[in-house]
């Protein structure tokens, strides 16, 4: 099989040759180590700071977002991952320009508050800037049906279109977005019980943002949509359930609904305990479910529980084991990770939330080397203990 037929077998809950591999980002740095490694030289950063939040400096950010995307397209390449996340709706427009508040703090494409960090070459989100009604009124999210936004979008895929890869594009259904402009969890959340009202009205401007973005998104060939959006930390959702039910999963709802007419399976990302809430999302119609985060949820016990209805993707420690274990200790964390969900099929290698700045570029390609090894079907579990050989 080439990696788009393996991903999209697991996709369909039938055993590849092999298990398939894929992550939901890779980091700047690693972009730039991987890239590195191969002798590839691309100018990804120039007078620019880019992350997977957001733009910043005083070059040209059109083209540094375009320029790190398809780096960042050509290091899933390297490291031989089966599906790619090509598009996204982390995209802006040629006029754009971040407006800096100091030095290391701007306001983004989406109304964010950032801040830059240089020496690792990312950006990470520290407030909002919707405080009152009235910047409510006056918020305008991105446009993406902008000349400027589809033309980059459309530069970005073709360095995939031709590709033998399963191609993803990432987006929010609201309430990430609605979170971050209103400057954090826990100041919507306490929007929520004294002014719903208000709450609700930044959730429902983000999410109609977020959902023409899946609009235009899934014009394109791709074989998935993956909706990223935390729901919970470590305790569980940081919503109530019955709060959840109510604001939140119709716009999860929607945005389903728009992939599912293009005929797209639709994945679905969360860090946290989200079991308080699985089968409401899994009742939106999602087909997949990232990263079932470790320590908080059981890799086995979802394939248990959830199996027949998704595919799952995780959950090789990201924590712990990529940044600072060594070969060994990756190589028996992605061996965890098959025996508990790679059985009958169904399941997708990930790390258990992204390849981020900290992860050891080398401790990557060896949790590759160990799927292809010992992900290959039928599957031969390796009982730890022991060292016994079991089918």
């Amino acid at each position: 099989m080439n990696s788009r037929e393996r991903f999209l077998t697991a996709l369909d809950h039938k055993e590849p040759d092999y298990v398939p591999i894929t992550d939901l980002a890779l980091d700047p740095p690693i972009v730039d180590a991987i890239l590195q490694k191969h002798k590839v030289r691309r100018r990804i950063f120039g007078n620019n700071v880019y992350s997977t939040h957001g733009i910043a400096g005083r070059g040209d950010a059109w083209k540094a977002a375009l320029d790190y995307r398809v780096a960042m397209i050509e290091a899933y390449k390297k490291l031989g991952f089966d599906a790619i996340p090509a598009l996204s709706d982390k995209v802006t427009t040629k006029a754009y320009k971040p407006k800096f508040i100091d030095e290391k703090k701007f306001i983004d494409q989406w109304g964010r508050v950032m801040q830059t960090s240089i020496e690792n070459k990312t950006t990470y989100f520290v407030g909002g800037t919707v405080n009152t009604p009235e910047d409510l009124e006056n918020y305008e999210p991105p446009d993406a049906f902008h000349p400027d936004v589809v033309e980059m979008l459309e530069k970005i895929f073709e360095h995939v279109r031709d590709e033998p890869v399963a191609k993803i594009a990432t987006v929010h259904s609201g309430w990430t977005i609605a979170f971050e402009v209103r400057g954090g969890i826990d100041k919507i959340l306490v929007d929520f019980y004294r002014n719903p009202g208000f709450a609700n009205k930044i959730l429902q401007k983000s999410a109609t943002a977020c959902r023409r973005f899946a609009e235009v998104l899934t014009e394109f060939d791709l074989d998935a949509l993956f909706v990223t959006d935390d729901y919970a930390d470590n305790h569980g959702p940081f919503m109530s359930p019955k709060m959840f039910r109510e604001y939140e999963l119709p716009n999860l709802k929607k945005i389903v609904e728009i992939g599912k007419k293009r005929g797209m399976p639709v994945l679905f990302h969360s860090d946290g305990n989200i079991y308080p809430i699985l089968d409401d999302i899994v009742s939106a119609g999602v087909d997949g479910l990232h990263p079932i985060e470790l320590g908080t949820m059981d890799l086995g016990d979802v394939k248990e529980r959830y199996g027949e209805r998704l595919c799952l993707f995780g959950n090789v420690d990201c924590r712990y084991v990529l940044p600072y274990g060594n070969e060994e200790d990756v190589r028996k964390d992605v061996r965890r990770c098959i025996d508990a969900a790679g059985r009958g099929g169904g399941y997708v290698l990930t790390s258990s939330n992204s390849i981020h700045a900290n992860v050891r570029v080398e401790n990557v390609y060896t949790m590759v080397d160990e799927a292809r090894r010992y992900g290959r079907y039928p599957l031969k579990h390796i009982n730890s203990d022991s060292g016994d050989l079991r089918v």
